[in-house]
């Protein structure tokens, strides 16, 4: 496939040894950018593919970008930061603003609708539940 090869630095690959199936870049096409969420599971709420987002990047905070969740993992893994949190990927709906690779920012996240009671009370409920063992 034609892209870019996407990979930290060329200089931690000098004399190393390489297993099979070792992860050594990633191919990314620049014609169709997407966005990849570690959600947190303090922060973890039930999505569906095609949930709304938007997306406030470090570069242009005052600019959010809308984008639909595409594809969301159902097994926690560790993010870059070593937060356990699920991976989602999500696609721009239209590509006004020009974006680049490597970009970072802050995603708001959009689920279904709840009252204020569960919102307010969800994560003392999980906490609870947790000391509990329930």
């Amino acid at each position: 496939h034609d892209g870019i090869a996407v990979f930290g630095d060329s200089d931690d690959w000098l004399g190393r040894p390489v297993s099979t199936g070792e992860r050594i870049m990633l191919l990314a096409n620049p014609d169709k950018p997407g966005v990849l969420i570690h959600l947190p599971l303090a922060d973890a709420i039930a999505l569906d593919i095609g949930a709304s987002l938007k997306l406030f990047l470090t570069v242009m905070p005052l600019s959010p970008l809308e984008a639909k969740v595409t594809e969301t993992s159902y097994q926690a893994v560790l993010s870059p930061d070593g937060v356990a949190s699920y991976r989602l990927r999500a696609a721009f709906d239209n590509r006004e603003h020009p974006v680049r690779i490597g970009l970072r920012g802050t995603a708001k996240v959009y689920g279904e609708w709840v009252c204020l009671g569960y919102y307010i009370l969800r994560r003392p409920l999980g906490t609870l539940r947790g000391w509990i063992g329930w």
